[in-house]
């Protein structure tokens, strides 16, 4: 018995991640994505490989020497491995591709990286039509559960959260004075999201190296200022966000008695850089503030994965059933292979009889178009049987279904004379 296609069982990943294992251990995987390529691409029709900081997937299709090799790849790290089959890889794959898995629950980044494996894999030949519709459904996923969703609602990193805070006690960035002192990661993230925010803002890069507050400045259409010209900026400012690393508070008490009233000060660095008491007539938020504001937004996140994880099973339903058509392809494939066939034969013998009556070739190819026509009409209610037995699992009958067709081909084969041509056409699958 030949074998239909394969069934969504034979879908398997092993997964070393954040939930099952030390971070050093996902961290010394990662770079080994090619590795494991070398590796396991011999054991399986297609894989496709899932490195990341936080976890090491390898998603392929079941035989029986992929997961031996798979334990021997990874080592004494096997012991953290989890391996799932069938729906439940999908369904893992489609929980990560959402952000339900990551780390940081709803964080966008994941779902473009699940996408560029995918592009990887494809790029090294290892990706077919199978790893193709489970990625393309995944990606999907994804983007559907945070447009429909609030799961990646807000920013979850101290940065954001200080740039989200500010602007619901401003209510908006426009024509406001912002005035940024760092010029590193956070302080870069600040001003970009600000920037982003509003482009009436007037942004103020403040750093003790001016060549770096420049660069900054100029990413994000502001100004560059050193540390020197600290005191006078922060009379202006409407809101002043700190991104430093300092021993001592880099603004004193006495620089802050003289900021005109109202003026916000956002403090994200560590140890804190601003002196404290901070003055009653200014608006103060440390990183304790911050860690209450990132605290609220993750329950707001929580609060839509019951949402998101609907929406997950609507599309593997999809998923699955889009899975089990492929089991027809084939069958229907083999069939209209047959109909050809049998449409050739005798259409050869019916042109024979037309040419001795003297019918010109216009006519001859009406007759092909009819038969071909008819042929497909009267598979029509194979092919959806065909599709209808795929999308129920009932591989079995589909596989007896080729067996037979394909035995009616061979005899036509082993029938013909040689000096019989190749068949110039066939019915194509109606859609």
């Amino acid at each position: 018995m030949v074998l239909v296609a394969r069934p969504l069982e034979d879908l398997v990943v092993v997964t070393v991640n954040h939930r099952t294992a030390p971070l050093r251990v996902v961290g010394a995987l990662e770079p080994r994505a090619g590795e494991a390529y070398e590796r396991l691409h011999a054991h399986t029709d297609e894989m496709v490989v899932l490195a990341t900081c936080n976890r090491f997937e390898v998603y392929a299709l079941y035989s029986p020497r992929l997961l031996a090799e798979a334990e021997s790849f990874l080592g004494s790290y096997a012991r953290y491995a989890r391996v799932l089959r069938g729906l439940d890889a999908a369904r893992h794959l489609f929980r990560v591709a959402s952000g339900l898995e990551s780390a940081i629950l709803g964080e966008d980044e994941i779902l473009g990286q699940v996408a560029k494996a995918y592009e990887e894999a494809r790029r090294r030949g290892h990706a077919g039509k199978y790893m193709s519709l489970l990625f393309h459904y995944a990606v999907k996923t994804g983007k559907l559960v945070r447009s429909r969703t609030q799961i990646s609602y807000g920013n979850v990193g101290a940065p954001g959260a200080a740039v989200h805070a500010a602007e619901k006690l401003l209510g908006s960035y426009d024509r406001r004075t912002v005035l940024v002192v760092g010029a590193g990661e956070a302080g870069s993230i600040i001003a970009s999201l600000v920037r982003q925010k509003s482009r009436s803002a007037r942004i103020i890069v403040a750093n003790r190296t001016l060549e770096k507050a420049a660069e900054l400045a100029e990413r994000v259409r502001g100004e560059a200022h050193g540390l020197d010209e600290l005191p006078g900026l922060l009379e202006g400012a409407d809101v002043v966000f700190l991104a430093v690393t300092a021993r001592e508070p880099l603004i004193t008490r006495s620089m802050l008695e003289r900021v005109r009233p109202g003026t916000l000060i956002v403090d994200v660095s560590n140890p804190p850089a601003v002196e404290q008491p901070v003055p009653e007539h200014l608006g103060y938020i440390g990183l304790q503030g911050l860690e209450r504001v990132i605290e609220k937004t993750l329950e707001r996140r929580r609060m839509e994965v019951p949402k998101a994880g609907r929406m997950i099973e609507e599309q593997l339903a999809l998923f699955r059933k889009a899975w089990m058509r492929r089991a027809a392809d084939e069958a229907i494939t083999v069939m209209m292979e047959y109909a050809g066939q049998v449409v050739e034969e005798e259409l050869r013998e019916l042109q024979g009889r037309l040419q001795g009556l003297g019918v010109d070739g216009a006519a001859a190819s009406i007759t092909r178009d009819f038969a071909q026509s008819l042929a497909k009409k009267l598979l029509r209610p194979l092919i959806v049987y065909a599709h209808r037995a795929a999308e129920n699992g009932r591989t079995g009958n589909l596989e007896e279904l080729v067996e037979m067709f394909r035995r009616e081909i061979e005899k036509k084969t082993s029938a013909r004379p040689e000096r019989d041509s190749p068949a110039r056409g066939r019915p194509s699958c109606p859609r």
